[in-house]
């Protein structure tokens, strides 16, 4: 009985809104994990395993990625995409982005600009949905707009597990990754504000 309530569209708590809910309650474990981060490590080498509240913190994010990928797939694969998960599946992922930048930033690992650019973007194409909601269009995200928060997310892992392994910085390899994700973020975004007036333009010509 409780598999098919799992699977069932009618049922608000399915098995991908689960999922969704969950992203959304392991923000704040991350960050109480990175606000008892630091950058000394608790060994006098750096090993790649060592223990430390943001290596922990960057385990969960790698978590809470996969239940993103899970969500969304098994939503398609029972046919079971509800309202609540369109809602909740990109307020879970912006949170998720927000609140790891900002942690991130307060412990001088990722500079101010980038959290401010990437967090506008967010803002920008989430306001630009509502309008376009409210004109009545449905304006679907591009491929650019998928692969982004992948990259996003694998940046701030890098970023919270910090240390090096055979002479590579997670530090630098965080960095970059979330500049390719700046990139493709700032390239979807642009993307989703031309199909935009696009369609606004299609619209109001056909009144």
């Amino acid at each position: 009985m409780w598999l098919k309530q799992f699977k069932s569209s009618t049922n608000i708590l399915n098995l991908p809104n689960c999922l969704t809910i969950l992203r959304i309650l392991l923000v704040p474990i991350i960050a109480l994990l990175l606000e008892f981060d630091s950058d000394q490590p608790p060994f006098d080498r750096d090993w790649m395993f060592r223990y430390s509240p943001g290596r922990i913190a960057g385990l969960v994010v790698a978590f809470a990625g996969l239940t993103d990928l899970l969500d969304g797939w098994l939503a398609r694969r029972w046919k079971i995409e509800s309202l609540l998960g369109k809602f909740l599946d990109p307020v879970a992922d912006k949170v998720l982005l927000m609140v790891g930048l900002i942690m991130l930033m307060q412990l001088g690992r990722v500079q101010d600009w980038l959290v401010i650019l990437l967090l506008s973007r967010e803002f920008l194409v989430t306001a630009l949905r509502g309008v376009a909601a409210g004109e009545g269009l449905i304006i679907s995200a591009g491929e650019a707009g998928k692969w982004k928060l992948t990259f996003q997310l694998v940046g701030l892992g890098f970023l919270m597990w910090y240390g090096s392994f055979m002479g590579v910085s997670g530090y630098k390899v965080g960095t970059w990754i979330l500049y390719l994700a700046l990139g493709i973020s700032l390239f979807s975004g642009f993307q989703y504000l031309t199909d935009f007036f696009s369609a606004l333009r299609s619209k109001r010509s056909t009144l």
